[in-house]
């Protein structure tokens, strides 16, 4: 807030008086390497000579870091090459910043120029220009773009107009263009209009040079080119552009921003009777470090006006110590049309970097009266480093390894060499193309010093795998800022190696499940025993380990003479496995099985997938000892069911040039033009092709698991259709279990196959509650669909699941269900007190097990309480009895409540019964009767 207040303080104690001087300025960042975040930073202001005010009279630069220094004023000198009533300015400082970080510099001068056709009022528009940059120590002293064209130019009325900055990064990164408006402070913008709106013409639809379409204003985001086909109204405009700098990741090809340098520039139109003149300039060129360029750029004018061709390029500007292009005239002067220049440039290794360099030629008319026209013409030059040579590589079958011999690399600034390597040959032209695609499947195993030209292959300790061909490439790289590789080597391939190991030649898998997955795992007898040695038969032990790569694996099987092993019940949904085979042999003249040699490792291919809207995009990967990128067969199969994960009725929808596209797909519903629902499930398998690059070994294929998922929506899991095992009352009233304190219940529950929900459902969680309408708390939570409910004190329970999908998703509860007690209570009709230890009081538990009918005399079952009340033939109350504990027992012996026997014959009884029961309105039960007392 600080900064900006005095920005606004000092634009108002500025009078309107001094203003209309500048027409533009171009803003340089140096970076000062060896002093730590110190910058060199350059203002060149471009000025109206009419003006009296001088460069510096209200003009600051801004550092981003809150601070800021104003520059002091400073004279100016003519420069009547670029125009009438033109001047330039210069004002160097250097800021040391406080840390790494972000920072925009800032260049604010008060007196933009008067009269901007396109800037309303903008001699009171402050004049405001940008470079924005990051200071990073892994970005090794960057640089910011430099401009070698001056940001002002002449145009002609009703001619295209074209115009570039000349821009060339010192440090070789790459430069990208976009319009942008000019700006009068540090976050504002002038009130701009763009210079082919069409209050600028009488006519906007023949705005164009030719007269027949609208103007054209524009910027080549690649070359930089301006274009502004064609002005409409004489007179002076500014617009704005930035130039962005990026950086390419050697390893990940991906670009990352380093700087933004906007350049706020002066067009003036004018009335023209010439025509522009033209260039005749040779293609872009591609060329090995080292070659000389020779070229004869010519320029033509059709009024035969004279010529002068001027040269803008960062490699005329190199220093003698870097090998600068010449040319000649130099310097540049008008000359009878037609005008050439001769262009020279020996390329050296030390101009070995990503990007082309930009050579930018302008031609310029001298007519006798009027102005100047201009044309540019933009020449690519991209300096590759040579490929590495061979010499004479060698194979070591005893120890299966690879030599590998190159000469000397011809660059001694390159700053290492990597050795790749791949199954079987892959024929590549790297032609212009520094580095090694990845869609060729050479596989980096070496980085070395650039002196080093040996290197042994061990194939990480495991030796070269048997029956396969290899080959290889070298590559080289530049220490530059940008990380530049060289052009690759030829390949060089050597003879199938043939050794006496099993060769894998099937990892497959079979059946994709949780629990009980099968992976087939095939192989070839070795080709290279000696059979002399090691006579047939021979046996084999299958070994298998986790994941793709680990080597800590378990025996599957005893000794098999079968070059076929099926691994079953394992968790193909989840995991992956790789494989391994172990030869034992019986040496000649013994009876002892010996281990002779184990197979290479190989994987199972591993599918994966990434859900969007209406698309589905699968990628695969494995680790096996062959290719599965074969160049003349490099289609991968791509097969899917819909609703169906079974393999056998999956159908074939489409297949991949992994060549091209490497090991992915995208399922946008292009098969059959049927956009994929949401709704829906999709299940894939791929089947991979690859080869060890022998002829005595055919393509080898592979299936990957399954793998189901839908398109992505915001569906929750379908509904659950819940059902309990209820109590079956008969059988559990008759069964021999009237001491049973525990108790349990058993749900089950089915998907309900219903349209727009999701199936894919990976877990249960399953709710209960004692009561019909009460809370539901968590019990469990479970991938299977059944569930049961132990330790429960009575069936008495209610219970709802939710299903939860493979994204996390929670559905809805499901419909609750409920189990019940079964409520028993009887009373006997008759009792004996007697005291002859049977029968002897009147209670619901009956010691004989049937009675005389023949009927399973049943004990009481789930009651809470009982309150009973007996009463003689006349209705007076004899006795009563209250229980309010889980001991139901009775136990009147015939006495009275006055405490006398009462005499024998008929009692009546009622009793209240409280019973243990889930809904509250079946818990009280009354019951009434008779009891004979027999004495």
């Amino acid at each position: 807030m600080r900064y900006i207040a005095f920005f606004i303080v000092f634009l108002a104690t500025h009078p309107l008086a001094q203003a209309t001087h500048l027409r533009a300025a171009d803003i340089l960042v140096e970076t000062l390497c060896g002093q730590e975040r110190t910058y060199r930073i350059t203002v060149v202001a471009y000025l109206n000579t009419q003006s009296n005010t001088r460069f510096g009279t209200s003009s600051e630069v801004h550092f981003g870091d809150g601070s800021f220094v104003r520059i002091p004023v400073t004279n100016a000198t003519l420069r009547p090459d670029l125009g009438l009533n033109i001047a330039i300015a210069t004002y160097t400082t250097l800021h040391t910043y406080p840390a790494i970080g972000n920072y925009t510099v800032t260049y604010i001068e008060r007196d933009r120029s008067s009269n901007i056709l396109n800037i309303v009022n903008s001699d009171d528009v402050p004049y405001v220009t940008f470079v924005n940059f990051t200071i990073n120590p892994a970005d090794n002293c960057n640089n910011t773009p430099v401009l070698t064209i001056p940001p002002l130019d002449r145009a002609c009325y009703k001619s295209a107009f074209f115009h570039t900055p000349g821009a060339y990064d010192p440090d070789g990164d790459s430069l990208s263009y976009e319009l942008s408006v000019p700006a009068s402070g540090l976050s504002t913008f002038a009130s701009y209009t763009a210079p082919n709106n069409f209050r600028f013409y009488s006519n906007v639809s023949q705005g164009n040079e030719a007269g027949n379409g609208n103007p054209v204003f524009s910027i080549d985001p690649v070359s930089g080119l301006l274009t502004w086909d064609a002005p409409g109204t004489i007179g002076e405009y500014n617009i704005a552009f930035r130039i962005i700098e990026w950086r390419k990741d050697s390893t990940t090809n991906i670009y990352r921003k380093l700087s933004t340098t906007t350049r706020d520039m002066q067009i003036v139109v004018e009335e023209c009777t010439n025509i522009r003149p033209a260039l005749d300039v040779p293609a872009d060129i591609c060329v090995v470090a080292g070659t000389s360029i020779s070229e004869i750029i010519t320029g033509i004018d059709i009024d035969n006006h004279n010529l002068k061709i001027e040269v803008f390029a960062e490699i005329v500007d190199f220093s003698a110590d870097r090998f600068p292009a010449t040319f000649t005239p130099n310097p540049p002067a008008f000359n009878p049309a037609p005008a050439q220049l001769q262009f020279q440039w020996q390329t050296h290794c030390l101009h070995v970097r990503q990007q082309p360099y930009q050579v930018v030629f302008k031609i310029t008319d001298n007519p006798p009266n009027g102005p100047k026209l201009v044309n540019f013409r933009i020449w690519n030059i991209k300096v590759v480093g040579p490929p590495p040579v061979w010499q004479n590589p060698t194979l070591d079958l005893v120890n299966r390894q690879s030599v590998l011999n190159w000469s000397s690399y011809a660059c001694t600034n390159a700053s290492k060499i990597q050795v790749w390597r791949r199954t079987d040959s892959f024929s590549f032209n790297p032609s212009c193309a520094p580095g090694l695609p990845r869609y060729t499947g050479y596989n980096l195993i070496a980085e070395l010093p650039i002196s080093q030209t040996t290197f042994t292959d061990t194939n990480a300790g495991r030796g070269l795998s048997a029956g396969a061909r290899y080959c290889y490439r070298l590559l080289t790289y530049y220490n530059s800022p940008a990380s530049t590789p060289s052009l690759v080597s030829s390949e060089f391939c050597f003879d199938p190696i043939e050794t006496d190991e099993p060769v894998i030649t099937h990892v497959t898998v079979e059946q994709t499940a949780e629990a009980d997955g099968k992976i087939r795992i095939s192989w070839r007898t070795p080709t290279g025993i000696n059979q002399n040695q090691f006579p047939k038969p021979y046996q084999y032990e299958v070994f298998r380990a986790s994941g793709l790569f680990e080597e800590e694996d378990i025996r599957l099987a005893g000794r098999i003479e079968d070059t076929t092993f099926l691994d079953t019940g394992i968790n193909t949904l989840e995991n992956s496995f790789n494989y391994r085979v172990v030869l034992f042999a019986q040496p000649a003249q013994t009876q002892v099985w010996a281990r002779v040699d184990t197979s290479a490792m190989a994987s199972a291919v591993r599918l994966t997938f990434e859900i969007a809207e209406k698309e589905i995009t699968l990628a695969w990967r494995d680790s096996v000892p062959w290719t599965n990128i074969v160049q003349s067969k490099p289609y991968h199969l791509i097969y899917r069911g819909v609703e169906e994960t079974n393999p056998a009725r999956m159908i074939l929808i489409d297949s991949v040039n992994v060549t091209e596209a490497g090991f992915t797909y995208v399922d946008n519903g292009t098969f059959n033009n049927q956009a994929l629902e949401e709704d829906k499930r999709y299940s894939y398998r791929v089947i991979t092709r690859g080869t060890y690059g022998n002829p005595t070994i055919p393509l080898l294929e592979n299936f990957s698991q399954v793998v189901t998922t839908y398109p992505e929506n915001d569906l929750l899991p379908c509904d659950q259709q819940l059902e309990i095992n209820i109590t079956n009352c008969d059988e559990y009233l008759t069964s021999a279990n009237c001491n049973q304190t525990e108790y349990s219940n058993t749900l089950h529950w089915e998907l309900q196959d219903l349209p727009d929900c999701r199936r894919d459902i990976v877990t249960y969680k399953v709710y209960g509650s004692a009561s019909e309408d009460g809370e539901y708390t968590l019990l469990a939570q479970t991938t299977l669909n059944t569930f049961t409910h132990t330790g429960l004190s009575s069936y008495a329970y209610c219970y709802k699941v939710q299903a939860i999908d493979a994204l996390g998703r929670e559905g809805s509860l499901s419909e609750s269900v409920c189990n019940d007690n079964c409520p028993y209570f009887l009373l006997p009709n008759v009792f004996t007190p007697n005291s002859d230890g049977h029968n002897d009081t009147f209670n619901a538990d009956f010691d004989m097990e049937t009675n005389p009918a023949g009927i399973t005399i049943r004990c009481p079952r789930f009651v809470e309480s009982v309150y009973i009340r007996l009463f003689n033939r006349w209705g007076n109350e004899v006795y009563q009895q209250r229980s309010n504990t889980p001991d139901t027992r009775l136990s009147w012996d015939g006495i009275d409540q006055h405490g006398q026997e009462v005499s024998s014959g008929v009692y009546y009884y009622r009793a209240e019964v409280t019973f243990n029961r889930l809904r509250p309105g079946d818990r009280l039960k009354e019951y009434t009767g008779w009891v004979q007392v027999a004495r």
